[in-house]
């Protein structure tokens, strides 16, 4: 991923940089109100959406470290004994262990026909402890699948020991991350740290922040990177330890048998022996998850699935639970919530409004296959013969009644412009006419701080830009002989120093380009909008508030989309 900088970054308080250019959709009707900010004693909802991919320093991604860092860093996880990789051995025990047992994530044949030549490969490194990259060498001519791997994988993890007896833990060298990057998660925290301050009528050295992990297929393997991130931008950190297993489930003494079924991880349990007795602590004591989630100053969900995360907040029957009611109250009151990647998607909704959460798919399938309202399967659905077989094909689903609906005005949408999402956003926004989508960039924050339920003004932090689409009221879509065409919806760009008021139907934007910028649509964004083989954006011949970065890269608002797919499903 190429890791673009700004010039000069805004303040940690997101305020604009620059001279700001300001517009509204030409499809709005009326002035844009001038709403007054809530007052002190409730500053109203503030989100914090990370796309995902934010380059942290750490042991386990020396890579992501800054190259005037990178032997500084070296030097910190040597002194604190980190750990740099998965380790794996395949003992006698684990050995016999694993030929008699019968699970397999997929047809038994299957199994039978891998069974002489894993078994090989697993005797060749019989008794030595081996690193992740030496592990998966071993294995790698056997063209394992990816839920084949996750198995094994759990299956002969060892568990890395310090001197002490205590489990050998990545660390992360926060000194050594990109200013940008540590400057998006200080701005986070000192909100909370501000608003906390707001609340109490007293200063607060460190707000706590609460960190939910819940999108993690191992709940356990990121909680001690977070709590170091958090910890080092200026945060208090607790981890609220629920997931599927504890809330579907919820029989303590069978959490590490359930996470099988539900998260399709084994063993875990055995692997982190001190976070697993900490959760027990929670199972065991509801309570202590309601009272911490009543002490928070902020809240972060981590990135992975958002559906694993769902599962975790909401019961079979659509219900919320008592958390996921009391995080609702929480954010009411105006405690910051943040998140990563999945983190960021599993806050789509509206009670009583159609704006789905994204559950899974790309942008090829999308535009020639439709969208499906459909439940994602569960992580290794194959081991319990439960997968849907719809879903087999990728195609891009969505659940109907929405995330944890703290993002009211639209769908989340993440990993953006790296994974070239715009055409599964916007037909997401089409087939279930959503108000709006936004997608975050990753190593990019968008802020959005709410008036009410219906409007929010928006700023920009990080290295990467934010894409906002709306339908027009006249927005049509027409069968093709062999596809389908739309128009009548327009995408935003925002990037650092950048803003924006979002309403249903109404986008306002303050975008820091000069006052004369106008550019013709089609020569807008040119690498986004390029034609692919089955589909060609046909932008109009009008001019558009737009420019470019010094970098290269585009803002621009209100761009007037034409989209064209051919050889597509209806």
């Amino acid at each position: 991923m190429a890791e673009l900088r700004t010039k000069a970054l805004c303040s940690a308080v997101l305020m604009l940089c620059g001279l700001p250019l300001l517009a509204t959709a030409h499809f709005s009707t009326g002035p844009v109100s001038a709403e007054p900010q809530a007052g002190a004693s409730n500053p109203g909802k503030e989100l914090w959406l990370f796309g995902g991919g934010e380059p942290i320093c750490s042991s386990v991604e020396l890579h992501k470290c800054a190259k005037a860092k990178t032997a500084e860093a070296q030097a910190y996880f040597e002194r604190t004994q980190a750990l740099r990789e998965k380790q794996f051995m395949v003992s006698s025990t684990a050995l016999t262990q694993w030929q008699q047992s019968t699970l397999w994530p997929g047809p038994a044949t299957r199994r039978q026909q891998l069974k002489a030549a894993l078994l090989a490969k697993l005797q060749s490194v019989q008794g030595k402890v081996i690193g992740e990259a030496d592990w998966y060498r071993t294995l790698d001519s056997l063209d394992l699948t990816g839920d084949e791997h996750s198995l094994l994988d759990d299956w002969f993890e060892q568990r890395p020991q310090l001197a002490d007896g205590s489990t050998q833990t990545m660390q992360v060298y926060f000194a050594g991350t990109e200013l940008y990057v540590q400057q998006m998660f200080q701005a986070f925290v000192a909100s909370g740290r501000e608003r906390a301050v707001q609340r109490r009528g007293q200063s607060v050295e460190k707000p706590r922040l609460v960190l939910i992990t819940a999108s993690s297929y191992n709940v356990f393997e990121w909680v001690d990177y977070y709590r170091q991130l958090f910890s080092a931008a200026g945060a208090e950190v607790q981890w609220l330890p629920i997931e599927p297993a504890l809330v579907q489930d919820g029989r303590c003494d069978q959490l590490d048998q359930q996470r099988l079924v539900w998260n399709g991880q084994y063993q875990r349990a055995a692997r982190y022996p001190e976070l697993a007795a900490y959760q027990q602590q929670f199972c065991r004591q509801p309570a202590k998850q309601l009272e911490l989630m009543q002490s928070a100053d902020l809240v972060f969900i981590n990135g992975g699935d958002q559906s694993l995360t769902m599962r975790s907040l909401q019961l079979a029957d659509g219900q919320w639970t008592e958390l996921a009611a009391m995080l609702h109250r929480r954010l009411a009151e105006g405690v910051p919530l943040g998140g990563s990647s999945a983190g960021t998607a599993v806050q789509s909704g509206r009670s009583g409004s159609t704006i789905p959460m994204i559950s899974g798919g790309s942008t090829e399938t999308a535009l020639l296959h439709g969208t499906l309202a459909v439940a994602a399967d569960r992580p290794l659905c194959a081991l319990f013969d439960h997968c849907n077989p719809v879903l087999q094909q990728d195609r891009l689903t969505y659940k109907a009644d929405g995330g944890l609906r703290s993002f009211t005005l639209g769908i989340t949408d993440t990993h953006f412009r790296e994974r070239e999402r715009e055409g599964r956003l916007l037909r997401l926004v089409m087939d279930t006419k959503a108000p709006a989508g936004a997608g975050v960039d990753e190593a990019t924050v968008l802020r959005a701080n709410f008036r009410s339920d219906l409007k929010a003004s928006l700023s920009v932090m990080g290295h990467g830009g934010v894409w906002l689409v709306l339908p027009e009221n006249s927005m049509q879509q027409q069968q093709l002989s062999s596809g389908w065409r739309v128009e009548g919806l327009q995408a935003s760009r925002l990037l650092p120093g950048d803003t924006a008021v979002l309403e249903p139907g109404r986008l306002q934007v303050q975008l820091d380009c000069p006052v004369s910028a106008q550019v013709p649509a089609h020569k807008v964004d040119p690498l986004t909008y390029r034609a692919q083989a089955q589909w060609h954006w046909l932008q109009k011949d009008q001019l558009v508030q737009a420019c470019q970065r010094a970098d290269g890269v585009w803002r621009y608002q209100h761009l007037p989309l034409v989209l064209e797919v051919t050889d597509a499903k209806s």
